[in-house]
């Protein structure tokens, strides 16, 4: 079967280009429905991704990419249109999610079945199309917010509010944080999560942030702080805020050399956790796929309004400078 692909050719060129595809005896074709524009989507358009990945030459690894050109995407769901003959469990017209570089920015993407949290996932009853597109981003949100030991009436400091920081903050709130303090330089980003729940928003450039928060916590700092920024500017502005034994949550992955004081991570007993579902806990990663995504199901986590721009699969070029280069942009999809 023929499809059209997103191919990042080197860095800043991108195209659309037809090849060939057919599943394997163990894999199955998905007809994609939409597929997003991840973070690390935009680094290898830009080529900011470090240089011992841009140069890896593993093929099928999902967690090593080919150099240059480089078929795009791993965000995307659709539904099935064909089975290997090994295949168990899926059946022609399920609607299933990507979880791993199956080149989905295209009108159709082949992944394997596999049972360790890679390959595609069903779509959970309840969740919509648009919400399970952002499967894989939203499931590792969800974790990051379970897992970042927010407790009953905590304060928590959210510092960035892209996708991830959006859904962590809905998440945290949830698990029963009574205070949750969203940090941006967008002010359009901080008014989404305003109505996503949080409490207070801050905007760095104009507010001070430090003594916002200790305003907040009289004096003693935050409970919890999840870094969703991916910079040491935000690294280090969530240990200024934390509290003596705080738990600090780093969530993004930092493609740059940080500089960072660190003098309270030790002096001040900090719990510093990193919260990746994806690379991480290999073996329990199904199950917390499966757990992560009820709660959407439930609608306990609102995916669909996150969704800032929505662009035709041969306008792809279009769809990668807004996500680049808008500041506005949550979260941007492409669609065949």
């Amino acid at each position: 079967m023929k499809t059209r692909v997103v191919v990042t050719k080197r860095p800043n060129e991108v195209v659309l280009e037809e090849c060939d595809i057919r599943p394997g005896d163990n894999e199955v074709l998905v007809k994609t429905y939409m597929s997003s524009i991840c973070g690390t989507d935009k680094n290898y358009s830009e080529g900011k991704m470090p240089r011992e990945v841009l140069v890896e030459q593993v093929a099928g690894n999902n967690e090593a990419h080919h150099s240059y050109p480089l078929k795009m995407g791993h965000e995307a769901a659709g539904e099935i249109v064909e089975v290997g003959k090994n295949v168990t469990g899926f059946k022609v017209g399920d609607k299933v999610m990507s979880f791993g570089w199956y080149n989905t920015m295209a009108d159709y993407f082949v992944a394997p079945v596999v049972s360790n949290g890679y390959g595609v996932v069903k779509v959970p009853g309840g969740m919509s199309m648009e919400a399970a597109s952002l499967g894989e981003p939203t499931a590792c949100a969800i974790y990051a917010g379970m897992q970042s030991g927010v407790e009953l009436g905590d304060t928590v400091v959210v510092v960035g509010v892209g996708f991830a920081g959006q859904v962590i903050t809905q998440v945290v709130k949830r698990m029963g944080a009574a205070k949750v303090i969203c940090v941006d330089i967008v002010d359009g980003k901080l008014e989404l999560a305003k109505k996503m729940g949080a409490d207070i928003v801050l905007n760095p450039d104009k507010d001070d942030v430090v003594a916002k928060v200790l305003e907040e916590t009289n004096n003693q700092g935050a409970d919890v702080v999840i870094e969703v920024a991916g910079n040491d500017t935000a690294i280090q502005l969530c240990s200024d805020v934390l509290k003596h034994g705080g738990i600090m949550g780093l969530y993004s992955w930092v493609l740059e050399p940080a500089k960072l004081f660190i003098n309270r991570w030790h002096n001040d007993g900090f719990d510093i956790r990193t919260l990746a579902l994806m690379h991480r806990i290999k073996l329990d990663r199904l199950w917390w796929i499966e757990k992560t995504l009820q709660n959407v199901a439930n609608g306990l986590v609102q995916i669909d309004p996150l969704i800032s721009h929505v662009f035709d699969l041969k306008d792809a070029v279009k769809a990668f400078d807004v996500a680049c280069n808008d500041p506005s942009a949550c979260k941007v999809m492409l669609k065949p």
